[in-house]
């Protein structure tokens, strides 16, 4: 009976040895950098809190960065794919590429930290469908999903993955990000510059489309419109009674009114033009880029410098800007030493 005892003690301590070598087998860099190239996710770059990071994540991500830089895939497709498959060691990395690595060990980590937070499904069904629309129809969405081998599933997970990470983030930086009114009085003393408001012109036009690709004879009759309502101002109809003739669809139902702009939210030649108005005064009718127009300006407030009651808004948003970034670059760094980087000499 003893024997027997000890024999099946001895089975039950080989298994536990046994699944605890396999264990540990599964978490040395040497076996997942093995696995990483037998799935083709290349050599492993570096292990965040047991998740691995190979370079295939390093190239996708350099691919997102790209895209989202509005960088031409075709300009850059070579020189890319070049410096990706170039990395045999992390030690040899680039800045562009650390940079790249630190951020996707800084998102794995928050995401392992943010496990536990509570996300509505309401949340994630949005999060989807703004990825749903980018695409004409469910089909073309199915397909999409079903060539870059993922699920329905499995993309719901991973962005409820990512919305929990972030709402971690948001809560772990917040304490960080409160902005003081001495602070706002500092940045407006040392910035005054930035809060000098430009001269603003309001004015209402008439507006008859012609862009650069119209065809000449139809140029030629919107010349004609735009003469004929100049015709009518002249014999003392209003500018804002015409105004439902005009073609700008947003100022038509207003009588044509553009509200105050300065210089850097209107076209130029529109802006020199007003600028050379006095207040009352409707201008002939004159050619831009867009078409013709006729203009009358019905005010006009001269450059000045904003008070700090009026400019503390937008400061403090500034400060609070700055400091939501040097929190997040500072959270990457701590988030990034968690992880185990790990050169290709395994």
């Amino acid at each position: 009976m003893k024997r027997r005892w000890l024999i099946s003690l001895s089975f039950a301590g080989a298994c536990i040895a046994s699944v605890a070598c396999g264990q540990l087998v599964l978490h040395l860099p040497h076996f997942r950098d093995a696995v990483g190239i037998f799935c083709g996710r290349g050599h492993l770059l570096a292990i965040a809190r047991g998740d691995g990071i190979y370079e295939a994540d390093l190239r996708r991500a350099f691919s997102e960065l790209r895209y989202t830089n509005g960088i031409d895939e075709k300009d850059r497709q070579e020189e890319d794919i070049t410096k990706v498959k170039s990395v045999t060691r992390v030690t040899t990395l680039q800045g562009d590429e650390r940079l790249v690595l630190t951020r996707l060990i800084s998102n794995s980590v928050a995401r392992l930290f943010g496990a536990r937070e509570k996300v509505a499904s309401a949340r994630i069904d949005t999060e989807r469908n703004q990825l749903r629309w980018q695409f004409p129809n469910e089909k073309t969405w199915r397909t999409a999903l079903k060539a870059s081998g993922l699920s329905s599933g499995w993309l719901d997970r991973r962005i409820a993955e990512d919305l929990r990470a972030r709402q971690w983030i948001i809560r772990r930086i917040a304490p960080q990000l409160d902005v003081t009114e001495d602070e706002c009085w500092k940045f407006y003393a040392t910035h005054l510059e930035r809060f000098m408001q430009p001269v603003r012109f309001r004015a209402s036009h008439l507006f008859v489309a012609a862009p650069a690709e119209t065809p000449p004879e139809m140029v030629e009759t919107k010349r004609q419109t735009i003469e004929s309502l100049a015709e009518r101002i002249k014999h003392g109809e209003k500018l804002s009674d015409l105004a439902v003739d005009s073609e700008d669809e947003a100022t038509k139902s207003c009588g044509g009114d553009l509200g105050f702009f300065s210089e850097f939210r209107m076209w130029p030649d529109f802006f020199a033009a007003v600028a050379k108005m006095r207040v009352g005064e409707i201008s002939q009718p004159m050619h831009t880029r867009l078409g013709f127009h006729i203009i009358e300006l019905t005010d006009l407030k001269a450059a000045r410098q904003m008070s700090f009651e009026e400019a503390q808004t937008e400061i403090r948003l500034l400060i609070e800007n700055e400091k939501r970034q040097t929190a997040l670059q500072n959270l990457a760094a701590d988030l990034s030493r968690r992880a185990v980087f790990v050169t290709r000499q395994l």
